[in-house]
């Protein structure tokens, strides 16, 4: 199904469907997550499986507010993909879900990053603790896995700061307080950088089954919107 806004108060949805949230610009959808279950939801409340921070799994799912909404009509086989790549780096971050939000703003970097989408956290002595995710990085992982591939990262416009800035005034703003560097979530330099933007999800879901298991998206930096 092609990627729609949501007009009304409840909507179906297949489990693991893309779930968009608008940010603080018009258009620009500033949060994403997969649907954790199949059925009728609330629009104002899903139930969805996402990188908040913190990463919220299967059991624990966070709950975003649906503006956007996108398919690929997952089979069978595409699910159980999903599933197993959602438990698997849920049960990396788990330690993360009892903390203040005071602490999970001073361990961000430790799950979280904007660029690259995805990122390998190791500790001092070289062993791997985690994965660490933007929101849209968890989402076209976790499609990724299913082999389904929503586009090329290596292809990404670059977007300056004042894009970032639009979009998610909060995290901009614990960054120019100096609660989260820059740099410890990829931002290193004056940029602008190849970040992964939820509205490119969107647009990438918005063809026809066959054409999103075929062919990479290509976005424009325009593609941050979805009206």
């Amino acid at each position: 199904m092609p990627s729609y806004r949501v007009a009304g108060s409840t909507v179906s949805l297949a489990i693991f469907d893309v779930v968009g949230q608008d940010g603080a610009e018009h258009g620009f959808i500033g949060h994403t997550g997969i649907a954790e279950s199949t059925g009728s939801h609330d629009v104002a409340k899903i139930a969805v499986l996402d990188m908040g921070p913190p990463l919220h799994g299967q059991g624990g799912p966070g709950r975003l507010r649906a503006n956007v909404l996108g398919s690929a009509c997952l089979t069978d086989d595409e699910v159980r993909k999903i599933k197993t790549f959602v438990d698997c780096h849920s049960s990396e971050h788990l330690l993360f879900l009892q903390l203040s939000t005071s602490q999970l703003i001073a361990a961000a970097p430790r799950m979280y990053c904007v660029h690259p989408h995805a990122a390998p956290l190791f500790e001092d002595d070289g062993r791997y603790a985690r994965m660490r995710f933007s929101c849209a990085g968890f989402v076209f992982e976790a499609y990724r896995k299913a082999r389904i591939q929503l586009l090329d990262p290596n292809t990404l416009p670059r977007v300056d700061l004042a894009v970032i800035r639009a979009g998610y005034p909060g995290q901009i703003h614990l960054m120019e307080s100096g609660r989260i560097c820059p740099e410890d979530l990829g931002l290193a330099g004056d940029g602008p950088w190849p970040v992964l933007l939820c509205g490119y999800l969107f647009h990438a879901l918005n063809r026809d089954k066959v054409a999103v298991r075929r062919d990479r998206y290509a976005p424009s930096a325009a593609d941050r919107y979805f009206i």
